[in-house]
């Protein structure tokens, strides 16, 4: 509660309705370990005519950094315990290896150095990368950006041995990010969530929480194949592959996603593959909800800006069996895929972990 607004004890009490004496105690704790600080802005009045005494985070009792290691968006980013942004800077590297990580971590602890930040406050390293990673080892299961036989999180380990390390798919940020945010109900039954851009991730998603099997791979369904020629379904389904079709077959270099129902009535085998693309992606997903036993399946990424007809037809074709005709199906859109901020705040709850843990 602190971390969304300062409140006195009188409110906290009044939120998490414990008693006064019980809240004061927890709030004189917490300012013990420094993870608290008095509210340096003058109480404000409330109509009763009370005034409090507030208290904030102690933003500057650590740090976490995020970094993302995603196809044309690799950053770090070094956020304060209160998630306000302390330093952000952009990078680009073709593959990641050893070097690459290294560099980074020098990069990060200039970073430090030059705002005078002590290293041993940093609490978190949060990672996305595309491609899964075994969460124990933090060896590379299967990658298209980090080569076989970098991990990261020893490396990181290695260079800030005080600090917790997380290596993690990109997806499994984004899908978090869409449970935080409410945007549907996550809590009865299972859920699929599917996100198709580069390529295509799943996360299924029990109880608002998603599920890994136990080595951390499931999910990685992009790299699956099709057909005994070994087509892959990133490359039947990802929307930039279509994008790239479209363009040819309109002679339109300019050519968005959004624009690809206008296309469809000017270019009828635009409508086709369109139309082929979604059976094709039916049929694959249906293997997996009859499987698991989702009949919740949410969209995200951008496969979201394709027309209604596509989403019809993968409905059509994902009810095509006898187990699923007769159940009912329900497909969402997401549009909190924003991996950013799902990794920066769980890597802020980590952190406040991380805090605790100290003492």
């Amino acid at each position: 509660m602190l971390l969304q607004e300062p409140l006195s004890c009188v409110e906290l009490a009044e939120k998490t309705n414990l008693t006064h004496m019980a809240t004061g105690r927890i709030l004189r704790r917490l300012s013990e370990m420094d993870i608290i600080k008095p509210y340096v802005e003058p109480p404000k009045k409330r109509s009763r005519g009370r005034q409090f005494f507030r208290y904030e985070i102690n933003a500057e009792r650590a740090y976490f950094v995020c970094i993302k290691f995603q196809h044309f968006n690799e950053s770090f980013t070094v956020y304060d315990l209160s998630g306000a942004v302390v330093h952000s800077e952009n990078f680009e590297s073709k593959w990641v290896d050893n070097d690459v990580i290294d560099k980074l971590v020098a990069r990060i602890k200039d970073v430090f150095s030059q705002r005078g930040l002590p290293q041993d406050k940093i609490a978190v390293f949060s990672v996305a990368i595309p491609g899964r990673v075994n969460d124990q080892t933090g060896e590379i299961i299967v990658s298209s950006k980090i080569k076989a036989g970098v991990n990261i999180k020893e490396r990181l380990k290695g260079a800030f041995p005080t600090a917790d390390v997380e290596v993690r798919n990109d997806i499994d940020y984004a899908c978090l990010n869409s449970i935080l945010s409410d945007e549907f109900d996550y809590s009865n039954g299972t859920h699929l969530y599917l996100y198709i851009g580069y390529g295509v991730a799943c996360c299924v998603v029990l109880d608002n929480r998603i599920i890994h099997e136990a080595s951390g791979f499931g999910g990685e369904i992009g790299m699956n194949t099709l057909d005994a020629e070994g087509n892959r379904l990133h490359g039947a389904v990802a929307p930039f592959e279509m994008q790239k079709y479209v363009r040819q077959v309109t002679k339109n270099e300019n050519l968005s996603l959004s624009m690809l129902e206008q296309a469809c009535g000017a270019y009828p085998e635009v409508k086709e593959k369109l139309i082929f693309v979604a059976k094709t992606l039916g049929r694959t997903i249906c293997n997996y909800v009859d499987v698991i036993g989702a009949t919740h399946i949410v969209f995200a990424g951008e496969i979201t800006q394709y027309p209604k007809f596509f989403f019809d037809k993968f409905l059509e074709e994902l009810k095509n069996t006898n187990y699923s005709s007769g159940l009912e199906y329900k497909i969402d859109f997401s549009f909190a895929e924003e991996t950013s901020e799902g990794q920066m705040l769980l890597a802020r709850l980590n952190s406040l972990d991380w805090v605790m843990e100290q003492y």
